[in-house]
C-alpha cells in the first residue's frame, strides 16, 4: 500500500508506533512529548470488528486521541 501527500506528516518508528513530524521531517512534542501519529488500526479475523491501539493514548473503538467516550454512547 502507498503513501501519499497526506502520509508525509507521520512516520513510523522501529517499534511500529506512528509519530507526527513537522515540515522539517523531525518530531512534533506537546508538552515535552511525542505527538502520536494516526492510531493503528487492529482488524478481528473472526468477527471483523476493527479496534484501535490505545497503547499511544488513541480510543480503542474509535480511534481518536481526542475521545470523549461518545463513540461508545
Amino acid at each position: 500500500m502507498g503513501r501519499d501527500g497526506r502520509d508525509i506528516n507521520w512516520t513510523s518508528d522501529e517499534s511500529g508506533k506512528n509519530w507526527l513530524v513537522g515540515e522539517d521531517g523531525k518530531f512534533v512534542y506537546v508538552n515535552g512529548e511525542k505527538m502520536p501519529g494516526p492510531a493503528n488500526k487492529i482488524p478481528d479475523p473472526i468477527s471483523g470488528f476493527t479496534t484501535y491501539d490505545s497503547s499511544q493514548g488513541h480510543c480503542g473503538l474509535c480511534g481518536r486521541l481526542t475521545c470523549s467516550g461518545g463513540c461508545f454512547k
